[in-house]
């Protein structure tokens, strides 16, 4: 999508005519248009523990059109010492969004902008006369790399004649530290994930062979940010129009003509061993006793239709139709050796209405195995073992802590009435690296989001939706794209995991001046504390300069 904005050409004139290249913050969102007023930079220096992920950003602009680019990242001198850092380069491409940072129906007439967050697939792109390009450049520090400095460079390729046009250098300097596998970390992440969008989007039947090898790359990304929750669908929709795409149910409920109940659970058993195979192999959140309309689809098998249940959850007949499903789906989860595993889950549900379902499902055998992402009630503490709420409600220090030793599972949200920070398009980079730490400093184990690719109808170019702000619905691109907000979410659970690893050894060690400077500030990541203009990015920045000193 290009969406043509005012160009100051007086800016642009004001530049040498070759193609302009330099290391930058990736904190910022560069405008296409606009002249970047950036310090010439060509050497930049990477810090990693072994296992980690890390990211650099480069922007090549230009006041003349070029001809198609190319990126070519190679390492100078060593080669391999037990592993060496793999590198790619992408460029980045533009989606449109606006300013709009709230919930309900935003303005079709707001204007729209674009913002650099689409890491692209390997391509040659030329930039047109007076546009910016960023490059986007990731490493993978395997766990054997032997710690030390490497060197790369980045080159920046005609297409043409094959010339290098301009040479960029990056270190990775590499700590003998260790982060663990993604699949061990601690931190809980959880985006619900939406599989019925990919199906939509490129055509296939869902849960047909093709559907499972396009879900594939997308469930192994979310799996390497350390994803640790199955979603899991029960009943049609539990959450009304929210998504581009509905939520079909995983489990085909039918009414036999004698009036009892049967329940297929083969779509279920291919999800969940699905997503084990891909790395996400910790709790299944099944959605929802409690949906958004209250409203239950069943065959019947009398009339061949689907029919729908309307009720409340203090009906005899809400009662009577939970009663038997759960019988028979505990039956099933633990033929499976899942039960423990799983939870009933619920979305921003009432106290009451979070009373009746649990006193069904106790009654049911589900005891302790319920999660609701909401606000806090202090009375359904105790009998949630995943308890997620929103941005603005805390858990007291006590009830957390006897949380925590129960070992059940309390975590943090944002949704679209969070301005600030948050996952949207519009939002600034940092932000979604800041989230992960906020929730550490405050005290949770984890981060939760309602969507990871609820794609809108053209998600590549055009992050708007008719409901809340554009790209609140998804964090990753068709193609197996990742975005600015994945691999910056992804850094920030990293965080996450370092600030555990030196918490546990410095206490160990009594190393308590170390840790002290650790948690002064931590403490500034506070909720107490307001998120203002570019505090994530300043905090993350003086975060980092703390772990690095103290890991020493």
């Amino acid at each position: 999508m290009d969406l043509p904005e005012p160009v100051s050409h007086e800016a642009w004139s004001a530049l040498p005519a070759d193609l302009q290249a330099s290391w930058v913050s990736y904190d910022v969102h560069y405008s296409k248009y606009a002249c970047p007023q950036v310090d010439p930079c060509d050497m930049m220096t990477l810090y990693a523990w072994r296992g980690e992920r890390v990211n650099a950003e480069a922007l090549l602009y230009t006041r003349e059109k070029t001809e198609a680019l190319s990126l070519r990242l190679s390492s100078v001198g060593r080669k391999s010492r037990k592993g060496t850092p793999q590198g790619s380069a992408r460029f980045l491409r533009y989606v449109a969004t606006t300013d709009y940072k709230s919930c309900g129906y935003p303005s079709p007439d707001l204007p729209a902008r674009l913002v650099p967050d689409v890491i692209d697939l390997p391509s040659a792109l030329p930039l047109e006369a007076e546009t910016v390009r960023p490059v986007w450049v990731t490493f993978e520090i395997p766990a054997a790399c032997s710690p030390g400095k490497y060197e790369y460079t980045l080159e920046i390729v005609s297409s043409v004649s094959g010339k290098v046009l301009k040479t960029l250098q990056l270190t990775v300097d590499v700590s003998e530290r260790s982060l663990p596998s993604p699949s061990e970390y601690r931190f809980h992440t959880d985006f619900w994930q939406q599989p019925y969008s990919v199906s939509r989007y490129y055509g296939l039947k869902p849960w047909s062979k093709a559907h499972f090898k396009a879900l594939d790359p997308y469930m192994r990304m979310l799996a390497r940010a350390g994803q640790k929750v199955v979603s899991a669908i029960l009943f049609y929709e539990p959450w009304g129009k929210q998504s581009n795409d509905k939520f079909q149910p995983m489990i085909e409920t039918t009414k036999l003509e004698d009036g009892t109940w049967s329940y297929d659970y083969t779509v279920f058993d291919r999800w969940v061993n699905f997503l084990e195979r891909c790395g996400i192999r910790g709790q299944i959140n099944c959605y929802s006793m409690i949906p958004w309309d209250m409203s239950f689809r069943y065959r019947d098998a009398a009339s061949g239709t689907y029919q729908f249940l309307n009720t409340d959850t203090s009906s005899p007949e809400y009662r009577a139709f939970w009663t038997n499903f759960l019988v028979s789906f505990a039956r099933h989860l633990k033929k499976k050796k899942w039960f423990d595993r799983t939870n009933l889950a619920m979305d921003e549900r009432g106290f009451q209405a979070m009373r009746d379902a649990k006193e069904i499902a106790e009654a049911a055998g589900w005891k302790g195995k319920l999660a609701l992402a909401g606000n806090y009630y202090a009375e359904l503490s105790d009998d949630l073992q995943d308890y997620c709420i929103a941005f603005a409600h805390r858990f007291p220090e006590d009830v957390l802590a006897k949380r925590r030793a129960e070992g059940k599972v309390s975590t943090v949200y944002t949704c679209c009435t969070e301005s600030q920070p948050n996952l949207f398009t519009n939002s600034q980079p940092a932000e979604a690296a800041y989230l992960p730490v906020f929730a550490v400093a405050d005290g949770f184990d984890g981060y939760l989001h309602w969507s990871w690719l609820n794609w809108t109808d053209d998600p590549l170019r055009d992050s708007r939706f008719f409901m809340f702000a554009p790209g609140d619905t998804y964090v990753v691109y068709p193609g197996s794209r990742s975005s600015v907000r994945h691999e910056r979410f992804t850094e920030g659970v990293q965080t996450a995991e370092k600030i555990r690893l030196l918490r546990e050894e410095f206490e160990k060690a009594g190393r308590t001046a170390e840790l002290q400077e650790m948690e002064n500030v931590l403490h500034e990541f506070s909720q107490n504390l307001p998120v203002e203009g570019d505090s994530p990015a300043r905090l993350l920045r003086k975060l980092s300069d703390v772990l690095r000193r103290v890991a020493k």
